[in-house]
């Protein structure tokens, strides 16, 4: 395998890792943890030069075999509509893994292959690949949507091939959109934090602004109108930064700068919520006992927290079996109306939140 940077590691990752090789069967076989095999796919800190590269010289080679034993399997693409950036965050590897695993299985169990192609903004023209899509023939489109805009989907109101949008409402009554449901999640975890007696409340946002971030920041803002608990909308949410690192240090920030510190945090997505505990715990700060922390998203294992979060559970998986479902409906031609699905959310207990 020729020498490649980071990025170049990263593109090739991104559209081949998630067809039907799975993380612990990388690991099973090249004798590593799944820990190791997740860190080297997603390009983190904490696994060796080599390491990486044996990961993907495996992955390669299992793609390799799946091209020349080919066949004539109805294909199902998922279009993975990306920013440009130099490096995508784990939580965002995390869920297009979790989305393209589960929506493969569902479409595997009714004849159907699935594979991916990104399409990064500003450098990749979505009129070509929906052209590809009819020159090769897929039998329907799975549209990851949540970064596009409006610009960005018009050259899919004049796309005859069956297509569901998911993580975006561009309220086009031409196909499905399946999407979290974001306001009931951010309303159960603040209805919590009330509930145990809780006023001040600040939202912890990370930099990231797209569909999923915005429905999360209307529903707190809705939540603290409807209590009378801000004066005006935005006043209590803080940009504290973007993945792990940078919460961490924008925390950091805020306590140097003696801002003030609620009885208890919403937080975003759950890089900020790592990135904010890191930072309080470190600065003496003892979670409950001074601060309670709700999060949005599940903590993953590998994460070390001195407490278990109390978060919302974002169904990804079960988004993107509803969808797979919707769009074979569709596919086969059982469906004429469109819908608009919201896929709800769990709220996980944990010991993180004190009741006042």
């Amino acid at each position: 395998m020729k020498a490649v940077s980071f990025r170049e590691m990263r593109n090739y990752v991104s559209q081949e890792v998630f067809m039907r090789i799975k993380a612990k069967d990388i690991a099973k076989d090249l004798g590593l943890s799944t820990a190791t095999v997740s860190l080297a796919i997603n390009n983190r800190p904490g696994v060796n030069e080599d390491t990486r590269r044996r990961v993907l010289e495996y992955i390669e080679s299992k793609t390799a075999e799946d091209e020349v034993s080919g066949g004539n399997e109805k294909i199902i693409r998922m279009l993975a509509f990306l920013e440009d950036r130099p490096y995508w965050d784990s939580s965002e590897n995390t869920r297009t893994y979790i989305t393209f695993e589960q929506a493969s299985r569902r479409a595997r169990e009714c004849g159907y292959k699935m594979d991916l192609v990104t399409v990064i903004r500003g450098k990749d023209d979505m009129g070509k690949f929906l052209e590809e899509c009819i020159r090769d023939n897929v039998a329907g489109v799975y549209v990851n949507a949540a970064y596009m805009e409006e610009d960005d989907y018009a050259c899919f109101r004049n796309f005859k091939k069956p297509f569901v949008v998911c993580d975006q409402d561009f309220n086009d009554l031409h196909t499905d959109n399946i999407m979290l449901n974001n306001h009931q999640g951010v309303i159960m975890g603040m209805d919590y934090l009330f509930d145990n007696g809780h006023r001040d409340i600040l939202y912890f946002r990370n930099t990231n602004n797209f569909y999923n971030m915005y429905e999360r920041r209307e529903a707190f803002n809705r939540f603290m109108e409807k209590k009378g608990l801000q004066s005006r909308r935005n006043e209590r949410i803080v940009d504290i930064g973007g993945g792990t690192q940078e919460a961490y240090e924008g925390m950091q920030r805020y306590i140097e700068d003696k801002k003030h510190i609620p009885t208890a945090i919403f937080s975003e997505n759950y890089e900020v919520t790592i990135g904010i505990s890191k930072a309080l715990e470190n600065n003496g700060y003892k979670i409950p006992d001074d601060i309670s922390i709700v999060g949005f998203d599940t903590i993953p294992d590998t994460a070390l927290m001195d407490y278990q979060p109390t978060c919302i559970c974002a169904l990804h998986d079960r988004k993107a079996y509803v969808s797979i479902g919707r769009l074979l409906e569709r596919i086969e031609g059982d469906v004429e109306e469109s819908v608009k699905i919201y896929v709800n959310t769990e709220l996980i207990i944990g010991d993180s939140v004190r009741s006042r």
